[in-house]
């Protein structure tokens, strides 16, 4: 009898069939927990991040939720960034005020303007400079120069 291709053949086993699956992994121990960070640190950083760019209105938040919880240092930036933030507020509502005066605006709003922008540096330069002041203890705010407005 000859073999036809559409006949049924008995099932043989291949030489070389695939090795079985191998097992997933075995579960491994989870890692250490990181080392919990200073809650007064964490606070300050998101403090001077967001009043970089919101100015006055997360400082003053902060300002006034921290002011009473016994830790100095951070009260201490808690109002060094309020302080620069009123300042940089100050310039922002002045210049448009200036901008009304005939002659005197032409010269003085673009001053602002380029003082705001300056401001603006040196209060991202400030919040890179928080971690560093909180940990150092210095009693000297993280800022260039700032006006104590609030004490």
């Amino acid at each position: 009898m000859s073999y036809q291709p559409n006949d049924q053949v008995p099932h043989q086993p291949q030489p070389q069939q695939p090795a079985a699956p191998t097992p997933p992994p075995a579960y491994q121990q989870p890692a250490q927990p990181a080392a919990p960070a200073d809650a007064a640190l964490n606070t300050l950083n998101l403090n001077y991040w967001l009043s970089v760019f919101f100015v006055w209105l997360p400082a003053l938040i902060f300002w006034l939720i921290e002011k009473d919880k016994g830790n100095a240092r951070a009260t201490q930036l808690h109002v060094a960034n309020f302080n620069f933030s009123l300042l940089r507020t100050a310039v922002y509502v002045v210049t448009p005020i200036l901008g009304l005066i005939p002659y005197v605006g032409l010269v003085l709003v673009p001053l602002c303007w380029i003082g705001s922008i300056v401001l603006f540096v040196f209060h991202i330069m400030a919040a890179t400079k928080t971690a560093q002041a909180y940990n150092t203890g210095t009693p000297k705010d993280p800022f260039i120069f700032n006006i104590p407005l609030i004490k």
